[in-house]
């Protein structure tokens, strides 16, 4: 069974399979390039790996050669090789004899490890296209006085320049009062309407900063979407909040952070019991 996603028309093995085991000579020429260069990509830092070439599978790992293309000499490139675990290893591959008796051992043991690769291949994918193997899957809204006057603060403050804006002094109940009071010099109301336009640039800042992060912890790829996901209720807690929510997401984060280290703390634990 080959692992599912780019697929190629290139058989990609040795020459010849006949020294492999048979669930392996099976397994082989069925693996995309795509899915070997990622995996090279990720774990050699290969750049480009060209003519890839499974060479061996067993239990623990699987062993590639390929050619590295030289950035000077781009019509020469390096034949390298490189071996990469499986964590944990993979079940024993089953003998020709037992393939023989029952032809379903060799497709089972053909399916694990093409699910192993497939599941190596999405966590190099993730790491490589700055992704995050920590996933936030909720919006926390501000939960504190100082997250509550900010956003009151800011949607005031550009309620009043809008209003002044429009109606002046013949602002209802308050236009008298301001005119007289607050904006009674020009400067007053230009000097208010700098500083908003500053808070709107910094907020602005806020939000981009905060994009990348939702990307990188995944909150883009939410099964409710963006629309009515967490993404567009973190982005918007942001524009409206600043600092305060991207330190509420990075706590969160940290939070995820330590139930996974126990979790493999944990598991750990329980090898080493059995």
């Amino acid at each position: 069974m080959a692992p599912k996603g780019k697929t190629t028309t290139e058989p990609v093995a040795d020459p010849t399979l006949l020294h492999h085991p048979l669930p392996v000579r099976n397994l082989i020429p069925q693996i995309p390039q795509t899915l070997l260069a990622t995996l090279l990509t990720h774990h050699v830092s290969a750049y480009t790996p060209k003519d890839i070439k499974v060479t061996e599978i067993t239990p623990e790992a699987i062993s590639l050669s390929y050619l590295q293309p030289v950035e000077d000499i781009a019509f020469a490139p390096v034949p390298r090789s490189t071996t990469i675990k499986f964590t944990p290893p993979l079940p024993t591959i089953p003998s020709q004899k037992k393939c023989d008796e029952d032809k379903s051992t060799a497709y089972e043991w053909e399916s694990t490890c093409a699910n192993r690769l497939k599941v190596m291949e999405a966590e190099a994918s993730k790491i490589l296209d700055g992704r995050s193997d920590i996933v936030v899957q909720r919006y926390i809204p501000p939960n504190n006085f100082a997250s509550f006057f900010t956003i009151l603060q800011f949607l005031i403050l550009t309620w009043l320049i809008y209003v002044w804006l429009r109606f002046g002094e013949d602002m209802p109940y308050i236009g008298e009062f301001f005119a007289t009071k607050v904006f009674n010099k020009e400067w007053k109301f230009n000097m208010t309407v700098c500083f908003h336009a500053a808070v709107l640039v910094k907020r602005w800042g806020d939000v981009l900063q905060m994009a990348k992060k939702l990307r990188k912890y995944g909150v883009d790829l939410h099964k409710r979407g963006r629309v009515v996901g967490p993404w567009v209720w973190w982005l918007i807690t942001s524009f409206l909040e600043g600092w305060r929510c991207e330190r509420r997401f990075d706590q969160e984060v940290a939070r995820l952070g330590r139930l996974k280290a126990e979790a493999k703390e944990a598991e750990g634990e329980t090898k080493k019991e059995k």
